[in-house]
């Protein structure tokens, strides 16, 4: 795993003042979550913005034991806070692992196939580029059933518990892919089927008018812009505002606004 980071574990795609810190770090094992250790990690991924706006371009840096580094990549206008971070990480994968944002038609195998007990994967985040305040953001498991080569998986995020389990899914080749095998987890988990889902639109709430000011009704924000939106107010020490014209607390849309720009 060296050849992929530096001093303080941050990426190699830290380079200085011109380039963003890592921001999320994910670390792939064999093994189920709470054996995870650097014994069994088989791979990583970093994550880090090119661009910081509403719709931010990211950069990514992923490396497979026993293959090394993969080539960079780069998604561009991307809209944070508008779907789960597993949508991204599924993103980064692919397009590290196929050039592009999308999972490769799979020739399921009749015979014998490449098999894997079980696949954890965990995003960390980095908001200060390094782990002085890092933290477990979302953890996802793969395991396979009683036939080989059908496996369920289940992923969590911190996002109010957050929790979605699949049924279970084929994945039979003759080469395993763990990298492969964890977006195609998250496909499946999202439709049911083995292809990533269209990408997320911007998640924009609809403002209200009142006296002259334009505010967003907290009530009606989605996950996971909600629990950040949240977080950062607090951060920042931005108190709620109170409207006559809806139940449940305001904040300005200038303030929202900035919260999609730049919460990190």
């Amino acid at each position: 795993m060296e050849s992929s980071t530096g001093k303080h574990g941050t990426s190699r795609f830290h380079k200085g003042k011109d380039t963003e810190s890592i921001m999320l770090k994910v670390t792939l094992h064999f093994s189920t979550p709470n054996m995870i250790s650097q014994a069994n990690t088989i791979g990583r991924l970093d994550i880090g913005y090119a661009r910081l706006d509403a719709r931010a371009d990211y950069k990514a840096l992923m490396f497979t034991a026993g293959l090394g580094e993969h080539p960079p990549i780069q998604i561009y206008d991307y809209p944070r806070w508008s779907c789960s971070v597993w949508d991204l990480v599924a993103r980064a994968i692919c397009k590290s692992l196929n050039g592009r944002e999308v999972l490769k038609p799979m020739n399921i195998e009749s015979g014998n196939c490449a098999f894997i007990d079980n696949l954890t994967a965990r995003i960390e985040h980095w908001p200060d580029g390094f782990d002085v305040k890092k933290a477990i953001i979302g953890t996802a498991h793969v395991s396979m059933g009683r036939r080989r080569g059908s496996y369920t998986a289940n992923f969590k995020t911190d996002v109010e518990g957050d929790e979605q389990e699949t049924s279970v899914f084929t994945y039979k080749t003759s080469k395993l892919k763990p990298w492969d095998l964890m977006a195609r987890a998250y496909a499946w988990s999202v439709n049911e089927g083995m292809d990533l889902p269209p990408k997320p639109e911007l998640y924009v709430p609809i403002p209200i008018q009142d006296c002259g000011e334009s505010l967003v009704n907290l009530n009606t924000v989605s996950e996971p812009a909600y629990s950040g939106i949240m977080k950062w107010m607090s951060k920042f020490d931005i108190k709620t505002i109170v409207s006559e014209f809806v139940s449940g607390p305001c904040v300005t849309e200038a303030n929202f606004v900035s919260f999609l720009k730049t919460a990190v």
